[in-house]
């Protein structure tokens, strides 16, 4: 986990934010709905090596002719689909769930539209790009984390918690039909360290504010550990309801 944090921990310097695009693809198989995930390549100086869903930069040509950044992470988010895994998206079957902004002082930093769509498991075959993308796997949630839990499939926090967040359905179209109606979440992380442990903390958490993760209080936050990424909510004294439930 700590060599794919190391890609995005800079020095305080003013950084250009670009806004990018994924989207999280759900089919219904026969082991029950699966997600696909793709491994960077080990050699890309961000997150090199780490399991993603399709996705990258908004490029000038995706937002030529559009009104509004979420037309054109739309657009973005069908052409990278098409680039790195094969499968072919129309932008209004995206359904947006979140939106992450990589923390200040980072070495690059994205505002990122994260989106999900479910295609029929008959018009699944990926043919990934073997440039950006060098592997790929389709998982059920259950099975991604479980990977990840066991240091094979190293990921970042918004990626686990948007696997979280459809970790409790059954089918691809009930997860699709829930994020279609949960209000999507903006999020701007604050990088700090509870002792020796690395947090990212989200609001409500009592050291957001502060940017300062050892403060007791309500927990909002991403701990990253030995076993990867692991999100705590504390309940109700947080004020902000958990990431990890679109019910």
């Amino acid at each position: 986990m700590s060599e794919i944090l190391s890609d995005i921990i800079s020095d305080k310097a003013a950084v250009k934010i670009r806004n990018a695009a994924t989207v999280l693809i759900m089919r219904q198989a026969e082991a029950g709905m699966e997600i696909l995930m793709l491994r960077r390549n080990a050699k890309l100086v961000f997150a090199g090596g780490a399991w993603v869903f399709p996705g990258g930069a908004v490029d000038l040509a995706d937002s030529t002719g559009l009104e509004g950044d979420e037309l054109a992470a739309r657009v973005a988010a069908v052409r990278e689909s098409a680039e790195e895994c094969g499968l072919l998206l129309e932008p209004e079957q995206l359904v947006h769930f979140s939106h992450w902004t990589t923390p200040v002082n980072q070495k690059r930093r994205f505002a990122t539209w994260f989106f999900a769509a479910v295609v029929p498991e008959d018009e699944s075959g990926v043919v990934i790009d073997d440039g950006e993308i060098h592997d790929f796997q389709w998982l059920t949630p259950a099975q991604a984390i479980a990977q990840h839990r066991a240091g094979e499939l190293k990921m970042m926090p918004p990626t686990y918690l948007s696997i979280k967040m459809v970790d409790q359905f059954i089918s691809a179209d009930q997860a699709l039909d829930s994020l279609r109606n949960f209000e999507a979440y903006w999020i701007t992380p604050r990088i700090s360290r509870d002792g020796e442990t690395m947090v990212l903390l989200y609001p409500g958490d009592v050291g957001y504010e502060a940017s300062d993760g050892a403060l007791l209080g309500p927990r909002h936050r991403c701990v990253m550990g030995d076993l990867g990424v692991s999100y705590i909510h504390s309940g109700d004294d947080v004020g902000i309801a958990a990431m990890d439930n679109p019910q």
